[in-house]
């Protein structure tokens, strides 16, 4: 049986045994969902603090809130509304992020190596480890210092806790990994079970792979805060040789078809294919960058539900408001697409447009097949609905093993670690096309997927350019290709455009003076409105510890 298929049948599974324990008995004077370690199993607490990580990093509320896919939003992968930086998102809409980490994923993985640690369970502890510190990262990723040492003692009354330096933070999510890894390889009186492991299936060695993984990516995401330590560091890694380099060591929730009791399908297929559907604009910037340049995955990537842009019938501004503009003084012809300038049925927004919303929900460019489990464009062009494409059965991407490869050749290249750039760039490039062009197997006959010449061709071209580029442009195409291949991941391609400034030319906001770019995202309401001891931001480019580079990004 597929992999996929059977971690999709486990998740469903799982879920009905967690909702089952969880609705046995309604009259009780205790929360279920706050049991104590001393009351809980260790197996169906490992299952469930897996669910609520899968939870967070998948956005899964029933408030539309950005959250994560804020990340993708500011670097141009969706449209972001705007037309200001500082009014794109709310304090509330990272509100559901804090609380899921907080009184979901951390306080889980407390509890969790609390009692596993009363029995020897070491690998339980190094799960709870590796998820407690990809937390921690992901939190300082988005918002800086927040709490952690006084973040979880609530029962201790610290009910405002303070703040932490995000640089120590960093430190702490790599010594937890290191000890997980430590954890990991001892002998436990009993190991993870194949039930309750929703990512791995009990294996105990790919969680230790990934923990490894996760160290190289927070060596390459300081690198310009210590470059020694981050040369060694991932030297060490690559001499260790047990990084993430296939598909199969894939660090991702895997989602189903079914939608009811409950709704295992991807969040982002139930937002775009049924409940509007197709509820958000597709960033013309993204589209133009892999239509322009003949990327193999872009029928994957997208589905176009009309193959006209604008179609002969558009009523002027009620179909597209942008037909009463001018083309933006600061744009650049031919480079920067705005309205209809893709053509051939991508219809999609400028980064920043803030104008309103006309019925064009069955019109506009929505999902495709990968990563959310949409429809694959094979020229149908239909409105889509809950039960096209996939229905669903999509992955939420969190770390894969061509995001790995981009590290090591970005690592290659800026840093000279024993890594072969060229090497890392092919492999990268590759993992993702394979990953992305097999998602959907009923699409591997179609006339309209990619061959393996059109890959090739592909490929090569890109190689082509890199070998004649100068080192300024070497890094530029790794990180675009980093970029495209992080489709459907909000906190990576983030990362990388804070860290670089890359991938160069981004399609300017609409507005000619948008203000401050995102550097870091607003405290949620939540901890601003419930703690005294943190304070709202005095502005949004306040800049992570990591964030070094020196790149205007103030367009």
């Amino acid at each position: 049986m597929n992999t996929k298929i059977k971690i999709s049948i486990l998740f469903f599974a799982l879920f009905l045994v967690v909702i089952s324990c969880e609705t046995t008995n309604l009259n009780v004077n205790e929360n279920p969902n706050s049991a104590t370690p001393e009351s809980a199993d260790v197996n169906l607490l490992l299952n469930g603090t897996l669910l609520d990580f899968s939870k967070w990093v998948s956005e899964e509320d029933e408030d539309n809130r950005y959250g994560f896919e804020a990340g993708m939003r500011v670097v141009r992968m969706l449209h972001m509304y705007g037309p200001l930086y500082e009014n794109a998102f709310e304090p509330g809409d990272f509100d559901d992020v804090w609380r899921q980490a907080y009184s979901g994923v951390l306080i889980d993985a407390k509890n969790l190596k609390i009692l596993a640690s009363q029995n020897d369970l070491f690998h339980h502890i190094g799960v709870a480890q590796i998820l407690e510190s990809y937390t921690l990262t992901t939190l300082v990723d988005y918002f800086g210092d927040v709490p952690y040492s006084e973040g979880l003692e609530g029962d201790t009354g610290v009910f405002n806790p303070t703040v932490d330096d995000d640089q120590e933070l960093y430190n702490t999510a790599l010594s937890l990994l290191d000890e997980a890894i430590a954890n990991l390889e001892k002998t436990p009186s009993a190991s993870l079970g194949s039930t309750s492991d929703l990512f791995y299936g009990g294996n105990v060695n790919r969680w230790i792979t990934l923990a490894k993984t996760l160290k190289l990516r927070i060596y390459n995401n300081t690198r310009l805060v210590d470059e020694n330590a981050s040369l060694a560091g991932i030297n060490a890694i690559l001499a260790d040789g047990d990084l993430m380099d296939s598909s199969s060591e894939d660090f991702a929730v895997v989602f189903g078809t079914n939608n009811t009791a409950p709704d295992v399908r991807h969040p982002q297929f139930v937002n775009n294919y049924e409940n509007t559907p197709s509820g958000e604009y597709m960033s013309m910037y993204f589209m133009n960058l892999m239509v322009n340049s003949d990327d193999p995955r872009t029928r994957y990537y997208f589905y176009r539900q009309v193959n006209e842009f604008p179609p002969a019938t558009a009523q002027g501004i009620f179909d597209l408001p942008c037909l009463a503009e001018s083309y933006p003084s600061h744009y650049t012809p031919g480079v920067d697409p705005f309205c209809t300038s893709i053509g051939e049925g991508y219809w999609g927004r400028i980064h920043g447009d803030a104008q309103g919303l006309p019925s064009d929900e069955n019109k506009i460019t929505t999902w495709g097949t990968y990563p959310i489990g949409g429809k694959f464009d094979n020229d149908s062009f239909s409105a889509v609905g809950a039960t096209s494409g996939m229905q669903g059965a999509g992955i939420q991407p969190i770390m894969l093993s061509s995001y790995v490869y981009f590290m090591r050749a970005e690592a290659a290249l800026e840093l000279g670690t024993n890594d072969s750039d060229v090497s890392m760039l092919e492999a990268g490039i590759r993992a993702s096309i394979n990953k992305v062009v097999n998602f959907d197997e009923t699409t591997l006959q179609s006339s309209y997927a990619a061959s393996e010449s059109e890959i090739d061709d592909y490929v090569d071209e890109v190689l082509s350019d890199y070998a004649a580029a100068n080192p300024e442009e070497k890094l530029n195409i790794i990180m675009t290709q980093a970029f495209i291949a992080a489709w459907g991941n909000g906190v990576e391609p983030y990362n990388n455009y804070r860290r670089t400034g890359m991938p160069l030319n981004m399609q300017p906001t609409q507005s000619s003076a948008p203000g401050a770019f995102i550097r870091s995202f607003k405290y949620p309401s939540v901890a601003i409105d419930n703690n005294t001891n943190i304070d709202p931001k005095p502005n949004q480019a306040v800049k992570v510890f990591w964030d070094l580079n020196d790149a205007n990004l103030d367009f």
